[in-house]
This record gives C-alpha cells, sequence and structure tokens, in this order.
C-alpha cells in the first residue's frame, strides 16, 4: 500500500497523466519524501503555540536552499495575517490515516489549526503549492477527506476546511457535492492502475 500524504494527493490528482506518471515514480523511488513544506508546518505551530519569534525564525531559516526558505516564510507570514488574531485558536497533534484497500492507496490526514468561532469548531489544513492551482473541485475532495478520516473521531463535530495558502481563500465542505466522493473514486482508480503498472 502507497501512502499520500493528503496535499501530495490532492496535487497528484490535478495533475495531468504525465505529471501523475512521475509524482508516482518519485514515490515509488526509495528514500523519497522529502517535505519541502515542514519549516512552515514547525513553524506555524510554534507561534501558534505561544514560541518566541527566535525560535520560529530559526526554524523558518533553517532548510539549506534559498528558495524553500523564501517560500516557506512567505506561507507562514500569509498564514500569520489571516488567522493571527483569531481567538482560541490551537495546534492540533491529530494526525490519522484514511485507508482505501480496493486501491492499495492510503493518505494521511493532518490537520494544523483549529478554533471556535458561531458556536462551532473550525479545523483548517493548507494548501501550500503554487502549482498545480487549487480548484474548488478538488478543495471539495480534501475536505470530503478530513470528513471521512474524523468521522468517528473527536473531531467529528468540526467543520473541516482547506485553506489555500497562494490565494488567500479558504474552502469548506459546503463545498462538496453529490459528485465528490464520485471524483475520489475515480482518481483512486487511476492512481491504483498506474501504481500497478509502473
Amino acid at each position: 500500500m502507497i501512502t499520500f500524504s493528503l496535499n501530495t494527493f490532492i496535487k497528484v490528482c490535478l495533475l495531468d497523466t504525465g505529471g501523475r506518471i512521475s509524482e508516482i515514480q518519485k514515490k515509488l523511488e526509495p528514500g523519497s519524501g522529502y517535505d519541502f513544506y515542514h519549516s512552515f508546518q514547525r513553524a506555524t505551530k510554534l507561534s501558534f503555540s505561544g514560541e518566541h519569534i527566535e525560535e520560529i525564525n530559526e526554524v523558518l531559516d533553517a532548510p539549506v536552499k534559498k528558495v524553500e526558505r523564501d517560500y516557506n516564510r512567505a506561507a507562514f507570514e500569509k498564514v500569520k495575517s489571516k488567522f493571527g488574531k483569531q481567538k482560541n485558536i490551537e495546534t492540533l497533534e491529530a494526525k490519522t490515516s484514511l485507508k482505501f484497500p480496493k486501491f492499495d492507496v492510503e493518505i494521511s490526514v493532518d490537520p494544523l489549526l483549529s478554533f471556535e468561532k458561531s458556536g462551532s469548531i473550525q479545523t483548517l489544513s493548507f494548501w501550500l503549492a503554487q502549482k498545480p492551482e487549487l480548484t474548488q473541485r478538488y478543495a471539495a475532495v480534501a475536505c470530503y477527506l478530513m470528513r471521512e478520516a474524523y468521522k468517528d473521531s473527536p473531531l467529528a463535530n468540526s467543520n473541516f476546511f482547506y485553506h489555500d495558502t497562494i490565494k488567500g481563500k479558504t474552502y469548506s465542505e459546503k463545498q462538496i457535492t453529490a459528485n465528490t466522493s464520485l471524483i475520489l473514486e475515480a482518481d483512486l482508480s487511476v492512481l491504483s492502475k498506474m501504481l500497478k503498472e509502473l
């Protein structure tokens, strides 16, 4: 069974056939799986947990490549600007996964932040990639996957959101339609076929 993070799975789904094959081949290589956005995730968790700016800067400055440092810092600043004044915001440690044995695929889900608004808990994951461009249809797939992943957990009463840090747009479960699960199933089927043939 191959495991994708939520963001990697959505990224692969958004790519054309050639792009999907390339991403899956990379995923199948031994030692693959470098997390380009790791410093963003860590810095965001530290920041919303109340850590000092010095420690946050140390995390954001840690990647060797300048492009990685700049990209993650920009994403961090956007998230701080968007959600930094939100009351009762907290970081989450609730990583879980959804298994799709029929397709030999597992998707790990790890929302980053949660806060109460208008009497409900709002739980967020973040889309960080510039390319491919996130669409509303696949933001809905991401929200659907989060809903499914946590339906039997303490987060079951949350409203799940997927925030696009590039466009500054937040998508919610309201984007889920009757077709969302069909789109997911179709993509899983295509990916499963590719995995068997590569």
